[in-house]
This record gives structure tokens, C-alpha cells and sequence, in this order.
């Protein structure tokens, strides 16, 4: 049976850094320690290492019996890269200074296959230490060690919105950081289970939408698609419901460097009023809203969801 031995250099990065008169930060992340682990995925037959500790750039092995093909492979790592930068990211509560996101150097990508039998799986976790010197101007230079260990790389399940928290994390600009998150905010209305607990076109009963179908029927296209669209209304507004749904996550509190609050009704309300002013000019972005707010929401929506992949599922199928 062939065994498939991969090897690439992944490399971390940080998303932006700030530079101004009077200030300069950023941060930089190391790995500050190796480990062997069983796949996070959940490939029986496939094993993790990671080695080079104290700097940025770390060389990640793959031995896998099922990855079997170039595209497979780098699929792979993407994943994999998705889901350290998580990691990495999850306890970053100061993302002023920038946000950790790994880079795959597919240049040092490299392959061979064996002969044998027989493979293994693991778990990640995160340390952090904070430098900072003091000048004439003030210069903080944050150097993160992140521990990926053993005993902690738990195995989860790959949901597509990490790839959404991973282009956040890279996204150099804050409105883009702003943007990428708040999809997954919204993802969580699309669910199975958001529309099975708020069902659209509740707002009205059969006969009354029987009467604002036949008035709109009377009308042009785009009148009548306009009436029509309020069939699909509920009684209930989007901030109630996204929040009454946090509640069913369990998402109850957030963490960030203002320290531990709880998720309200108005925190909901700030994230998607923020959103809603995003694009239009004159408005003053809300860098607290997305450092204080979001980030620790969708980080901790994330968390939920590859750890418990049937919360967004019917729970009447």
C-alpha cells in the first residue's frame, strides 16, 4: 500500500502593522515549539508533524495513505493553514497591531512515496509574550510563541467559514477584515437551523397573502416583484433573531482586550448597524466595533461550529 510523504514550509505572517507619527507597532509570531499529531480532520490514516521552532517559517510533514493526488494535497494544506492561523488567532485580543494568518510556500512543496503500512492523530493550543520598548516615540513590538500541542491539536471538523476567518485575518485593511467576518455573521442565517427556528413569511396569515398576491399581480414586474418580496417577512426583526440564535449556539459572552462581556441584544445591534454604514462615504469606520465585537464574535462562532458540526443543522429532520 503507498504511503504518501509531503513536505512544505509554512511561514507566519501578520496582517498589517501601524505606522504613524509618534507610533510605530506590529506584531510577529513564532513557532515555538514542534509536535506530531494525528489529523484535526479526521483522516484515520494520515499524521501531522511540525518542526523548526523560534521562527516565523516552520516546515509542516504530512504522511497520509489518503491523500493521494496533487489536488488532494494541496487542498490539504490549505486546510491546514486555515486552521493553525485559527489557532494562532483565537486568544489575539489586540488586533490593532495586526492579525496572525500563515502562508503556504508551495515553491519548497515536496513529495515522495513509499511502500508501507500504518499511520496516526493529535491536538493544538497557544502562549503568548508581549516585548515592548519605549523611545522618544512609542515602538511595541509584540513576538507571539504559539504551541501548537500535542495534547491539545483537538480533532474537528472543516467548515468552509474557516476559510472566511482565514481571509479576514490576512485582509490588510480594516474594512476588508470587517467585510470577510460579517459573512460569517451572516452565513448563520442561511443555516438549516436559523430557518427552521424563524421561518420566512410568518408575518401574514393565508389569506392575506393571497390578497397582496393577487394586488400584485396587477402590477409591473418590478412592482409586483417588490410586493411579493414582503411575503417572505417575519413578524420578527433580523437583530432579535440573530440574537435569540446566538442564544441557541450558547454564544453567551465575549472576550477581547476590554476584557469579558456579555452578548446582548445591543451588541448585535452595533455589529450590523456598523455593517449596514460600511460602504457609505462620510462614515467614520468602527475600528472598536471590529476589534471588540466582531472579531471575538466570529472567532468564537468558529470555535462552535468546527467543534459541533450539527449546531447549524434542522434539529427536526
Amino acid at each position: 500500500m503507498k504511503k504518501y510523504l509531503i513536505e512544505c514550509d509554512f511561514e507566519f505572517q501578520s496582517s498589517h502593522g501601524i505606522s504613524e507619527i509618534g507610533f510605530e507597532g506590529g506584531s510577529s509570531y513564532n513557532l515555538e515549539e514542534g509536535v506530531s499529531c494525528d489529523c484535526p480532520f479526521g483522516l484515520l490514516n494520515t499524521t501531522v508533524s511540525l518542526s523548526s521552532f523560534g521562527t516565523p517559517i516552520f516546515k509542516v510533514k504530512v504522511e497520509s495513505f489518503d491523500l493521494a493526488d496533487k489536488k488532494t494535497q494541496e487542498s490539504y494544506l490549505n486546510k491546514l493553514a486555515n486552521y493553525l492561523s485559527f489557532i494562532a488567532a483565537k486568544n489575539e485580543h489586540n488586533g490593532h497591531r495586526g492579525t496572525p494568518f500563515i502562508k503556504i510556500n508551495f515553491n519548497t512543496f515536496n513529495e515522495d512515496v513509499v511502500d508501507v503500512s500504518n499511520a496516526s492523530f493529535k491536538d493544538n493550543t497557544l502562549a503568548l509574550n508581549s516585548v515592548i520598548k519605549m523611545t522618544d516615540a512609542l515602538s511595541i513590538s509584540s513576538i507571539n510563541s504559539v504551541k501548537f500541542n500535542d495534547s491539545n491539536v483537538q480533532e474537528i471538523h472543516y467548515n468552509e467559514l474557516l476559510g472566511y476567518y482565514y481571509n479576514g485575518l490576512k485582509a490588510e485593511s480594516e474594512k476588508s477584515k470587517f467585510f470577510h467576518w460579517f459573512l460569517i455573521v451572516e452565513s448563520l442565517e442561511g443555516s438549516k437551523r436559523y430557518n427552521e427556528l424563524f421561518p420566512s413569511g410568518t408575518m401574514f396569515t393565508n389569506d392575506e397573502s393571497e390578497k397582496i398576491t393577487q394586488l400584485a399581480n396587477t402590477l409591473s414586474n418590478d412592482g409586483k416583484n417588490t410586493l411579493l418580496s414582503v411575503l417572505t417577512r417575519t413578524s420578527e426583526f433580523r437583530n432579535p433573531k440573530l440574537f435569540k440564535f446566538l442564544e441557541e449556539l450558547g454564544i453567551s459572552q465575549l472576550t477581547s482586550m476590554m476584557g469579558t462581556k456579555p452578548v446582548t441584544l445591543e451588541t448585535v445591534k452595533t455589529v450590523t448597524a456598523a455593517r449596514n454604514k460600511l460602504f457609505h462615504r462620510g462614515n467614520e469606520f468602527p475600528t472598536n466595533t471590529l476589534w471588540f465585537i466582531l472579531f471575538p464574535l466570529v472567532t468564537t462562532i468558529i470555535e462552535k461550529i468546527i467543534t459541533d458540526p450539527t449546531c447549524l443543522d434542522a434539529a427536526n429532520k
